[in-house]
């Protein structure tokens, strides 16, 4: 359909502002006119569908994936071509996933891996969030040459996942200064890794090796925790935040007080 002439009729159009009634047309995949009764000329080759009672709704974008994402000895269920074939399934039509290096690996490299593994796969428009799990100058170059030259506006910080993922207060403070002045967007995974990593030992001590001891290492207090540190951090270098699965009540008054205040 995305090559054809397409008019979808008689359905609630429903955008950002308001919901109407009104026929939509799209050429080559690209909405042309939305308004009552289109009668695009020539008739012939046109596609009509009937949205009579039906809503018609822009494509989701869904801003946090993780498509045959290697982690910690596992890998995601799904890879590009299977997750994004059930985000079209339903109305999602765009994902933005995350390449995510090693500690002391190239940003770039993985930025570059994570494309080779999307690119023949995927049935969406998809984009990439890139984290920073270390830092140096060589992170500071790369971050600006992926804001420049790859379209990667936004990057992600770890503070949970120790000795993987994690960074300290330090990085963070370096990583939000550069997003700052790249104008790109700073992510945070706001958990306390520090209490995280005792709380497992606690647990792997009391022979608790299930997947209940997920929940029990780590009491919502370090999301909480971490979740002030972050916009604490970010508030001091100026730079907006942005705190992805937020999960517990806790953490989100922090958030909305931040909000509150300005920050």
């Amino acid at each position: 359909l995305a090559q054809q002439r397409l008019l979808i009729k008689g359905g609630k159009v429903v955008n950002d502002d308001c919901s109407v009634v009104a026929d939509v047309y799209v050429e080559d995949g690209v909405v042309q006119q939305v308004g009552p009764n289109l009668n695009p000329e020539p008739s012939t080759g046109l596609v009509v569908l009937d949205a009579t009672n039906k809503l018609v709704i822009p494509g989701g974008i869904d801003t946090h994936t993780h498509m045959q994402f290697p982690f910690m000895g596992s890998r995601s269920k799904d890879d590009f071509y299977t997750g994004t074939k059930a985000a079209i399934a339903g109305g999602t039509t765009m994902i933005i996933d995350f390449a995510i290096p090693q500690k002391g690996c190239s940003l770039i490299e993985a930025f570059d891996t994570w494309k080779s593994w999307a690119d023949p796969k995927v049935c969406c428009d998809y984009s990439l969030h890139v984290a920073v799990t270390w830092w140096s100058n060589k992170v500071k170059e790369e971050m600006k040459t992926l804001v420049q030259n790859k379209g990667v506006n936004s990057f992600k910080m770890f503070m949970a996942y120790k000795d993987v993922y994690m960074v300290n207060d330090e990085e963070l403070y370096a990583a939000f200064s550069c997003c700052k002045e790249l104008g790109a967007v700073a992510q945070v995974h706001a958990e306390n890794g520090e209490l995280i990593a005792q709380g497992a030992k606690k647990m792997l001590a009391m022979g608790i090796t299930g997947p209940e001891g997920h929940e029990l290492c780590r009491p919502e207090e370090v999301e909480a925790e971490a979740t002030q540190r972050a916009i604490t951090i970010a508030n001091a270098v100026n730079c907006p935040l942005f705190v992805v699965h937020v999960m517990s009540k806790s953490a989100a008054k922090v958030i909305s007080n931040a909000r509150r205040e300005g920050k």
